[in-house]
């Protein structure tokens, strides 16, 4: 059996393009199926008990009441999948577009390893994911190097790899190894981190025949107070990486990064009112 995630917010599930590009990918590679569905709005999308519109595809519905870290969301929703006798466990967002080839593409594949498919910006068409990147943690720099749209599936290497996590698919097998989301990130770095933790285990990755479209947050214009939030959300991370590769004690990191956080804040807001009093 797979088992398939979708986070949402503030949106029906049934309404999302993740949602209904994944049923037409059922029709065409029928399976058994479980749904996973966390909704972290504030207030429910849909009462308890809801169902599919696909016959045949189970659906459990979880309204968490809080926007719930999406670490702790994948950990427990992994652990009941394979309770439930699941293989595997893909994870997805609201606003990825699944390839009707995707599950083909993992039954092809060998379940020992991390399966991620392309995942290409639905902006722009560009590879964003899989890609490799290396992190200067003291200033907060990454250096990315991005895999060609046109790079043939198979085995890859895993050092310095990041997947994002919409479509990343774990077999049971791997969860087995003990292989954990990080609790302590919230929503940034909850990829990153697991994609480091996996490499430590695990020297190769498979990139899977199939692509998703995804949209990817920083391509897209936002307000301040949407900024002011990715940012802290990105920060988090950051002083997490200080603390766990760099053996920065918690105070100085919380410190040193505080400090950086204030100053990108206030750097933004002098630019928008400066594009503001200049239009």
């Amino acid at each position: 059996m797979h088992s398939y995630l979708i986070v949402i917010f503030n949106e029906s599930v049934f309404d999302t393009p993740t949602y209904k590009t994944l049923i037409k990918m059922l029709s065409v590679h029928p399976h058994t199926a479980t749904l996973f569905v966390w909704d972290n709005s504030p207030l429910s999308q849909h009462e308890t008990g809801i169902k599919s519109k696909v016959k045949g595809l189970d659906v459990n519905y979880y309204h968490s009441k809080r926007n719930e870290n999406l670490s702790i969301v994948y950990n427990k929703v992994m652990k009941s999948a394979f309770e439930l006798k699941s293989d595997y466990v893909t994870l997805l967002d609201q606003d990825s577009h699944i390839s009707s080839d995707f599950k083909k593409s993992i039954d092809d594949s060998s379940s020992q390893y991390l399966l991620v498919p392309k995942v290409c910006s639905d902006k722009t068409g560009v590879l964003i994911s899989p890609r490799y990147q290396e992190y200067n943690y003291l200033i907060n720099k990454c250096s990315i190097k991005y895999l060609d749209s046109n790079v043939d599936p198979g085995v890859f290497a895993s050092k310095n790899m990041f997947a994002v996590g919409s479509g990343m698919t774990i077999s049971k097998s791997l969860w087995l190894t003990g292989i954990r989301f990080q609790d302590k990130l919230s929503f940034y770095g909850v990829d990153t981190e697991f994609c480091t933790d996996y490499a430590e285990i695990n020297d190769k990755f498979i990139l899977l025949d199939s692509i998703i479209m995804h949209n990817a947050s920083n391509e897209h214009d936002e307000g301040y107070g949407k900024f002011k939030w990715r940012l802290i959300k990105y920060y988090e991370h950051w002083s997490y990486q200080l603390i766990k590769h760099v053996g920065l004690p918690l105070g100085l990191a919380s410190l040193y990064v505080g400090i950086s956080l204030k100053f990108v804040l206030l750097k933004n807001k002098i630019k928008r009112l400066f594009i503001i009093n200049k239009a």
